[in-house]
C-alpha cells in the first residue's frame, strides 16, 4: 500500500472523541512498512471540519467533495478496515500534510 493513497475506511467501533463511521482517509505511514505490516497509519477526512492550520487541511481529491484532513485524528488501523481505494493524494497536499504532522507531533 502506497503512502498518500486514499481509501474508504470503516472507523467503527470508535469512542469519543475518535472519528467514526465509513469515511475516506489518507495513508501516511511509509510504503515499505505498509507492505510488511498488517496495519497502516491514517488521517481521516471530513467534509465538515473547517480548515484550521495546522490541525485541519483542505484536501481536494477527484471524485470527492471538498474534504479536510483532520490531523489530530491520526491513528493506526488494521488493513482489514480499509475498503475501496479512491485515489492518490497530490504531492503538494502531501507536503502540506507532512508539515502539519511535524508540527502536531513535534515539541
Amino acid at each position: 500500500m502506497k503512502r498518500g493513497s486514499v481509501h474508504w475506511i470503516n472507523l467503527e467501533p470508535a469512542s469519543p472523541p475518535e472519528m467514526r463511521k465509513l469515511r475516506p482517509a489518507i495513508v501516511v505511514s511509509n510504503s515499505h512498512q505498509n507492505d510488511h505490516l498488517d496495519s497502516v497509519v491514517i488521517i481521516p477526512l471530513s467534509s465538515r471540519a473547517p480548515e484550521i492550520w495546522p490541525l485541519r487541511l483542505q484536501i481536494k481529491l477527484p471524485g470527492l467533495k471538498t474534504s479536510y484532513a483532520v490531523v489530530p485524528a491520526i491513528r493506526q488501523v488494521s488493513t482489514s478496515r480499509l475498503d475501496a481505494a479512491i485515489g492518490q493524494t497530490p504531492a503538494a497536499a502531501m507536503k502540506q500534510l507532512d508539515e502539519a504532522l511535524a508540527l502536531y507531533l513535534g515539541e
